[in-house]
């Protein structure tokens, strides 16, 4: 548009939506200062009986089919009876995880290859007993959403002391970024296994050095 030229409806309207876009960034990163402290500290309470567990991130690629498939290792060796599941907020359903995710699953002898992306939806959410996400926001807006789920909805970062409350997301990263998520995550599982009763308190295994698959 030139200049001293009259915007059309369609360029105001655009220009609005943009700006209260813009708006509402700033008013969600000013909110999460103040509730990033409360979610650090304040008492985890859950259920008091799981036997089915939702791990929960972005697009069901990285976090969360990491955490479900390391947290159902713990199940497994353990021999006690859980679902363990895991979906994402925004994805498209039928989508293999990403291919680091797969490395890193490999390198401590477990396995993404018949991982399938799936979408929430509420019958998944009322069939978990406890819902795992790696993200503030995605917590607020499974309770936004799906409003029946609000007590048994919790950050997996909050079982992790040493590390960040948010668990970063490593899908445009390298990966050593994969290496790290991998590693919070399994710190997290340990903890919330042991909190529910799943496992006995041992180093987690971000602490063992990863198999060489070529020797495995």
């Amino acid at each position: 548009m030139n200049l001293g030229e009259t915007p059309s409806p369609l360029e105001r309207c655009w220009t609005f939506w943009r700006r209260l876009r813009e708006t509402a960034t700033r008013l969600a990163g000013r909110m999460n200062v103040v509730r990033y402290p409360y979610e650090r500290w304040a008492t985890v309470r859950l259920p008091d009986s799981v036997q089915s567990i939702l791990f929960v991130c972005r697009g069901n690629i990285c976090r969360s089919p990491l955490a479900a498939v390391y947290f159902q290792s713990l199940v497994e060796k353990e021999g006690r009876q859980m679902t363990v599941r895991s979906a994402g907020l925004e994805t498209t359903p039928g989508k293999p995880a990403h291919a680091e995710a797969k490395a890193v699953a490999l390198q401590h002898q477990l396995s993404l290859e018949e991982h399938a992306t799936t979408q929430v939806h509420r019958e998944l959410l009322d069939q978990s007993d406890l819902i795992v996400v790696m993200e503030i926001v995605q917590k607020d807006r499974i309770r936004r959403l799906y409003p029946g789920p609000k007590g048994k909805v919790v950050l997996l970062g909050r079982f992790d002391s040493a590390g960040s409350l948010e668990i970063a997301d490593p899908y445009s990263g390298t990966s050593e970024d994969f290496h790290s998520c991998f590693q919070q995550v399994s710190r997290c599982c340990d903890v919330l296994a042991a909190r529910l009763g799943v496992k006995s308190r041992e180093p987690a295994m971000s602490q063992v050095l990863p198999v060489n698959p070529e020797n495995s």
